[in-house]
């Protein structure tokens, strides 16, 4: 069977970072409706030890970036976490997307049997690529997506399964 792990990186970074660009741009057109600055929204966070909105989309897009780069054995991408508006986090989606897309294909795939040695805090720990890819990379893009969802959905930003689910145009 043919390594799949590219692919599968490819596709769900553009399912799901695609689909967080259309819940972003719903929340910008909400805090206009609504007339507040963007950052209303962008702080909000369920508990004071949690991140924000802000902090839950750079987390997504870093991710995936980070992973590609770890799965290609190539230099990590910097961005700086300096977005402070919808459209800003709107353009880190697009760039994540553009570099995960950007990354060569064979060598993602040459590491999905390897073992790297991912840094979790002040640890290290080995792990096979394809594990590093569903068990941790899949895990985290989902996982901060969907707060960045529930956060921006808790302030009444109308959202719904299907603008989770469906990349925008």
């Amino acid at each position: 069977m043919t390594n799949m792990v590219s692919y599968i990186l490819k596709a769900s970074t553009a399912q799901t970072l695609g689909a967080l660009k259309g819940i972003l741009i719903k929340g910008e057109a909400y805090a206009r409706a609504l007339n507040v600055e963007d950052r209303v929204l962008l702080s909000a966070r369920l508990y004071p030890d949690m991140f924000d909105v802000t902090r839950q989309v750079q987390i997504a897009c870093d991710t995936v970036a980070r992973g590609a780069a770890r799965l290609a054995g190539i230099d990590m991408p910097s961005f700086p976490d300096t977005e402070q508006s919808f459209a800003e986090l709107i353009a880190r989606c697009e760039k994540a997307i553009a570099y995960v897309n950007s990354v060569d294909d064979a060598k993602i795939d040459a590491n999905a049997d390897v073992t790297l040695q991912i840094p979790m805090g002040p640890n290290t720990v080995p792990m096979e690529g394809k594990a590093y890819l569903s068990g941790f990379v899949l895990t985290n893009l989902h996982f901060h997506a969907a707060m960045a969802y529930g956060l921006l959905r808790k302030q009444g930003v109308a959202l719904g399964k299907r603008d989770f689910l469906v990349p925008a145009a």
